[in-house]
């Protein structure tokens, strides 16, 4: 992917299978708030709010996704960017919470949800938000907020490094140490349409035309029908295992951190179910080279993978069946699931389905990403408002800690079910982790 190249002075660009999956789930439903990828601190220090917008102002100038809007023409959706000095960009909003009648714990949770969970109007400009409120003479709350059409998991966090580096120049009257971006977002999107249109991607295409052929239509979950999509959040730590233990265990083993624990989640669900066999979404980062490390966009790609879950396998047999089923997958990761929905492949489409999709993902969490001098940042929950899948499980990486979130609707699910999931999970990777490492120590030990 080396030979994407810059295109000076774009203006107007396709959009890509998932940003066009974005739109139609977006206008899906009313409560859209789901597309919303957030993050919050509240900073403790003499914050110079001048300083902050400036660098705002900067990284929507620096990133042509943070300043892309959306229009349709006939049936085709195209993204455009605004020149970087247009008006009505993104920018800092203020204001003051210190005379709140609620304690600034509680004023600061329910702004921050409040900021977090409204939705964007996608047609009337870049759907971008940098808030922040003032909860005291030295205390405020800081929330970022970017539609997934635009960015992804991996872009959030770009984006606050980036912000942190221009506030710590607007400071020090220094030059931002960042690095180069060679292309940006619609320069991906232009390499993709016109790769995807030459067929490019049609070995890829064909690979999950047959792979998902005989694939099971639903997972086979407890579901109580219910129109209400409200969302929370079940949260645990993994208390026996660091995110450097889980590392050592993978390459022990010969996998992946992810394919690791996704194989304990496949175990679980096949423990509660009886099934043999769980569709699982996961998305794929798709940076494959190194002018996508550093951008802004939505370059990560909808992923559907065929999870083996033989209640009856051993540990090992779970992980080594997880583990060909997800490098097969990936394998073939540069056409998202979107793009297969796209091309008709298939006589169903299986995400997003509100009603049976599950995902499971390793995520990287935003602390220490927000280093501002002077002021102590830390990250701060945002709420889950609504959600698009049935079930989404994420295992949060922030530096050795690990942290296991499950997102789910409690009129679907039942909390009792989510819960029983979460140990059988912990029980599974416990007993799989320790597996990888007796067998390194009998191995060390001969």
């Amino acid at each position: 992917m080396s030979y994407i190249t810059p295109r000076p002075d774009i203006r107007r660009a396709p959009t890509t299978p998932a940003q066009r999956r974005d739109w139609r789930a977006h206008h899906g439903r009313s409560d859209n708030a789901f597309m919303n990828l957030s993050a919050a601190f509240t900073l403790e220090g003499p914050l110079d709010e001048g300083a902050l917008r400036r660098a705002v102002d900067r990284l929507v100038a620096r990133h042509e996704a943070l300043r892309t809007e959306f229009r349709t023409d006939g049936d085709l959706l195209w993204q455009h960017v605004l020149p970087a000095t247009a008006e009505h960009l993104p920018s800092l909003t203020t204001e003051d919470l210190a005379d709140d009648a609620l304690d600034p714990d509680q004023a600061e949770r329910r702004w921050a949800a409040a900021v977090a969970d409204r939705s964007f109007d996608l047609e009337a400009g870049p759907p971008a938000r940098f808030a922040l409120a003032r909860t005291g003479p030295e205390r405020a709350i800081l929330c970022v907020v970017l539609h997934h059409i635009i960015c992804d998991q991996t872009s959030v966090r770009i984006a606050l490094r980036d912000l942190a580096a221009l506030y710590t120049a607007e400071i020090t009257s220094a030059p931002a140490e960042l690095p180069e971006l060679p292309v940006q977002f619609p320069d991906y999107a232009h390499w993709w349409h016109e790769r995807s249109t030459t067929g490019g991607f049609d070995r890829d295409l064909a690979h999950w035309a047959r792979s998902l052929a005989d694939a099971p239509a639903v997972t086979p979950l407890p579901v109580t029908p219910s129109q209400d999509r409200h969302a929370t959040t079940y949260t645990t730590p993994l208390p026996h295992h660091s995110a450097d233990r889980l590392a050592r265990a993978a390459a022990e083993a010969r996998t992946t951190p992810y394919v690791l624990l996704l194989s304990a989640f496949g175990g679980a669900l096949a423990d509660l179910t009886g099934a043999r066999e769980h569709l699982v979404e996961c998305g794929y980062a798709n940076r494959l080279s190194a002018p996508l490390w550093e951008g802004v966009g939505r370059f990560s790609n909808n992923l559907v993978l065929r999870v083996p879950t033989d209640p009856g396998a051993g540990t090992r047999e779970q992980l080594a069946a997880t583990h060909r089923a997800a490098m097969t997958a990936f394998a073939h990761a540069r056409v998202s699931l979107d793009a297969v929905n796209e091309a008709a492949l298939l006589d169903r489409q299986y995400v997003p389905n509100p009603e049976s999709a599950v995902a499971f993902q390793l995520i990287d969490g935003f602390t220490d990403l927000l280093p501002l001098p002077g002021v102590v940042a830390e990250q701060h929950p945002t709420t889950a408002g609504s959600i698009l899948d049935l079930l989404s499980v994420m295992v949060e990486r922030n530096g050795s800690r690990l942290t296991l979130r499950a997102t789910y609707c409690p009129s679907l699910l039942s909390t009792t079910w989510i819960e029983d999931l979460a140990r059988r999970f912990l029980d599974r990777l416990d007993a799989l982790v320790a597996d990888v490492e007796h067998d390194r120590t009998a191995e060390a030990t001969a």
